[in-house]
């Protein structure tokens, strides 16, 4: 059954001292069910990319993350099978998933970042995801042999959107369920300040 997750991307910064060390992967799902390692990874990526000195000390990570009204961060939303996984690509930000949701909802292709170039199909009620630019229009140099790996994941248009509304929980989930329980050493009432600002990162205010 097909399927998507919000994601966080090749999280390869240097990991914050004071916590355990966990192993590196190219693509983290965000959810409910996230583990502690995903979230010292989300936050290892978070202070990387906005250059957040990782060696002082909890308290002052967090203030300093408090500062930031907006952040980019690599990621955004991976299209999945039982199989196969289509993840968002170089130049490609979390922060700016409901930009998929909305493009999706009004039947464009958003952009889903490059070298791939992960494309989206429309034909009816049916809605293809494409690995790379199955068009031509972004990568005009597309190689017979990268042609031939091309392919898709298949959705439901209603389904599809139903799904991209979803993230808004998962992203909430993600926080509260992984995220904060990761970060004990730091006080509950810097971490209710930190959610209100994520929620402005990600625009999880509302609804959409």
């Amino acid at each position: 059954m097909a399927n998507i997750h919000a994601v966080i991307t090749n999280p390869y910064f240097k990991q914050p001292p004071w916590l355990p060390e966990v192993n590196y992967k190219d693509t983290v799902f965000l959810s409910r069910h996230s583990t502690s390692e995903d979230a010292v990874l989300f936050l290892t990526l978070l202070c990387g990319y906005i250059d957040i000195d990782i060696e002082q000390k909890p308290e002052k990570v967090f203030k300093q993350l408090l500062k930031r009204d907006e952040v980019p961060i690599s990621g955004g939303i991976a299209f999945a099978d039982e199989e196969r996984l289509i993840a968002p690509s170089c130049c490609c930000g979390l922060e700016d998933w409901q930009e998929v949701y909305k493009s999706v909802l009004g039947r464009s292709s958003p952009w889903l970042g490059h070298d791939p170039y992960p494309s989206i199909e429309y034909s009816g009620d049916h809605v293809k995801i494409w690995s790379d630019d199955f068009s031509g229009k972004w990568n005009k140099e597309l190689s017979g042999e990268k042609r031939k790996a091309l392919f898709c994941i298949s959705y439901e248009h209603a389904e599809l959107v139903s799904m991209l509304k979803s993230v808004r929980t998962d992203l909430m989930d993600f926080y509260e369920y992984s995220f904060e329980q990761t970060f004990h050493m730091v006080g509950d009432k810097l971490k209710r300040k930190l959610f209100s600002q994520y929620c402005k990162w990600f625009k999880l205010e509302g609804t959409i």
